[in-house]
């Protein structure tokens, strides 16, 4: 683990706070979450070329997941639903809290 005074924690901290839509105060935080953002995405999608070539599956498989994420703004837990910004905030608790299958969405009419 990294301490607090570590570069890596604050980008650590920033990537979180991107993916999970956190709102920041502060130009200098904003300038650097934009900045984390941003490389994050590339680097990422770079790691994910690298072990694909290379063939490693398990890893190609978390770094897609991680690419995922951060293109997403969605942490790979969370209901799908959370993409339509349009949808109510209160249905997708709801159906998050019952622990809905999302499959079972398109059975309903």
């Amino acid at each position: 683990k990294e301490s607090i005074e570590e570069p890596s924690a604050k980008i650590n901290v920033l990537l979180q706070a991107f993916i999970s839509q956190l709102k920041l105060e502060g130009f200098a935080l904003m300038a650097d979450m934009v900045y984390v953002t941003q490389s994050a995405g590339r680097l990422m999608r770079a790691i994910f070329e690298i072990v694909l070539n290379r063939g490693w599956a398990q890893l190609t498989d978390k770094t897609l997941n991680l690419c995922k994420m951060i293109d997403k703004r969605m942490w790979q837990s969370m209901c799908p639903l959370r993409q339509f910004r349009k949808l109510p905030e209160e249905v997708v608790k709801k159906i998050e809290k019952k622990n809905f299958p999302f499959e079972r969405l398109y059975d309903l009419n």
